[in-house]
């Protein structure tokens, strides 16, 4: 009887390669240029002692709580000189597991990986599908039912130190705020630290002081004049900005931490930010805006007040709830709710359903100066560069109106008007809209890669004329690597899209679905624009706008589930009475036929491009 074979055994019987994956979080004040190498040493031991090797060198200084997508951007590694080669973060890590240079991935614990439990689970099973096992070292190397119980263990003890971590932070925070502490940050505009001892014994003997806020002599009269002159004056924020522009030398505009956004101008954000901060009137308030969601500003009774005034009032309380009270009568949302007409929000319905043409991306709602009417736009400065085609246009325009005539006209005739059927087998004979729409996607997706391979060896081309060890071939080598992981993720989209392009509809479970359908007529005027949403939603309704060929591309996509009164949805069947006016029922319309039911496959039941010279859409 042959003796069993020990997890070191195993692994030096494979001569596994491994790639070691370290992290030092930006939150724990730890050193990366000693916790790192530390974790490296204990990894070699640990793999040594298995009788494999590390071959790769893979580690981030960043927070474990980060979402997956958030990973491996190599930020945090700014400034520090780590004497391990790096290979790249987390993100590379996964892209490399797909070439095999690695059997096994390497790590001190499981939270080294991450603190969140989604993108641990979700590393695991990425990097189990190209076979490369995650080996926590603390953990046994075999899989077993004891070893992944253990897995699950650690990794919820990670999850709640994190927890426990927020919590704990979060409460001392929201004490330090109500003794009047300082949370941190610069200090408010009209404002200038003084510092003191700092209360704790120990601390004070470190040299560490407290910061109290303490009005400065050149913003705190600038504070006061704006609160005067929109609660006494009346002036509106638009003429107080005009009036702080007006003398800048006189009233110096707030800086932003960030330099690339700061103007040396007023701005109506900043007028804004002035009138609804309490903390002029001499307390500190802590948990006004969001951390998370754009710093969105939090209900007024989450914010956490200090228990007595902290630091000198600029305004009073009376001054500050009656600048409150004003900006409310004066908001357009109170506006509409009295009924004004001209403040009313406009809705864009053709919103999430229209993209553009040439970047595939979604056109959004916009009124253009100068012109009547609402229009859908592209605009190149609103998108990320490598998402867009270098022949975009500066901006795409599409009027709505003009765009949902021939929506309505497209509705109308190819899915509920009674030439539907006919349409639908001409378009299919000659046009093969889901061929034609998939080979279009496969093309842009070449070109973009050929695009990308264009720019890399470019890259390449300066890196040669670079000499070695000058900062700038360091920068050029970083875009590169960003340059090849966004080419992989969109060989992978081209793959699929390749993939679509071979699928061919079927043409006679199109018809039938298309017969099963009531005959209606469309009034655009007589529905809601919720009503008309629902039913674009219902059809699975798609459109696309080409400025260059001035067409506007439309596709519908049925499923047995619309037509058929049994299904989890029929939409179809319970059309709203405002704005249809049933023509007359086609036969079989309330249900479809017994060997239709059955079908699981969508198919692309109409397509039209609107091509009108006479009559433009833009």
């Amino acid at each position: 009887m042959s003796a069993q074979m020990t997890d070191e055994e195993k692994v030096a019987q494979a001569s596994m390669r491994f790639a070691f994956y370290g992290r030092v979080s930006t939150e724990d004040n730890q050193d990366p240029t000693l916790s790192l190498p530390r974790q490296l040493a204990n990894c070699e031991k640990a793999v040594q002692e298995a009788g494999g090797q590390i071959v790769a060198h893979f580690f981030d200084v960043e927070s474990g709580a980060m979402r997956l997508d958030q990973r491996g951007s190599g930020k945090g590694l700014a400034g520090f000189d780590i004497p391990i080669p790096r290979d790249g973060g987390l993100a590379d890590l996964l892209e490399e597991a797909s070439s095999r240079g690695f059997d096994a991935v390497a790590c001190e614990s499981i939270n080294r990986l991450s603190r969140n439990p989604s993108v641990t689970f979700r590393v695991e099973e990425q990097l189990g599908d190209e076979g490369v096992r995650l080996w926590a070292i603390d953990e046994p190397f075999e899989e077993s039912f004891g070893s992944i119980v253990l897995r699950h263990v650690n990794v919820g003890l990670a999850r709640g130190y994190l927890h426990e971590l927020k919590v704990k932070s979060r409460q001392g925070i929201e004490t330090a705020a109500k003794q009047g502490r300082h949370a941190g940050g610069k200090a408010l505009y009209g404002y200038k630290f003084a510092e003191f001892e700092h209360p704790n014994p120990h601390k004070a003997e470190q040299g560490l002081k407290v910061k109290v806020l303490e009005p400065d002599p050149t913003t705190a009269p600038v504070v006061k004049m704006v609160f005067h002159d929109y609660v006494v004056n009346g002036l509106t924020i638009t003429e107080i900005e005009r009036k702080l522009n007006g003398d800048l030398d006189r009233y110096p505009p707030p800086q932003s931490p960030d330099p690339k956004r700061r103007t040396g101008m007023w701005g109506r954000s900043s007028v804004w930010e002035i009138l609804h901060n309490p903390k002029f009137t001499g307390y500190q308030v802590w948990n006004r805006r969001q951390r998370k969601r754009g710093g969105r500003l939090n209900p007024p009774e989450k914010w956490v007040w200090s228990e007595e005034p902290a630091h000198e009032s600029l305004v009073s309380r009376e001054m500050f709830d009656r600048a409150n009270l004003t900006a409310i009568k004066r908001d357009n949302v109170t506006k509409v709710a009295e009924g004004h007409d001209q403040y009313r929000k406009h809705n864009y319905v053709l919103r999430s359903f229209l993209h553009c043409g040439i970047c595939g991306l979604r056109m959004h709602g916009n009124v253009r100066r100068g012109r009547d009417g609402a229009y859908y736009t592209c605009e190149l400065n609103r998108r990320q560069a490598s998402l867009v085609p270098e022949e975009h246009p500066r901006t795409v325009y599409l009027r709505e109106d003009r765009a949902g005539e021939k929506v309505v006209e497209f509705l109308s005739t190819h899915v509920f008007g009674p030439e539907r059927v006919d349409a639908l087998r001409e378009a299919l004979a000659t046009t093969a809209p889901e061929a034609d729409k998939a080979q279009a996607e496969v093309e842009r997706l070449r070109g973009e890669l050929a695009g990308l391979q264009t720019r890399i060896k470019r890259l390449i081309t300066n890196l040669e004329a670079e000499e070695p060890g000058r900062e700038i071939t360091a920068d050029i080598r970083a875009r590169m690597d960003e340059l090849a992981r966004l080419r992989s993720k969109k060989q992978s989209r081209l793959e699929a899209a390749e993939k679509d392009a071979t699928q061919v509809p079927d043409p006679e479970s199109a018809e039938a679905l298309m017969a099963a359908l009531p005959l209606l007529d469309v009034d655009w005027e007589l529905l809601s624009d919720q009503e008309f949403r629902a039913l674009l939603m219902a059809l699975n309704f798609e459109a696309s706008y080409d400025p260059t060929k001035r067409e506007l591309t439309i596709r519908v996509t049925l499923i047995p589930e619309l037509t058929h009164p049994d299904g989890p949805r029929a939409p179809l069947l319970f059309v709203p009475p405002a704005g249809f006016e049933p023509a007359h029922h086609a036969p079989e319309a309330c249900a479809l036929s017994p060997e239709l039911r059955g079908l699981g496959q969508e198919n692309s039941i109409a397509l039209r491009r609107f091509n009108q010279q006479d009559e433009p859409l833009c």
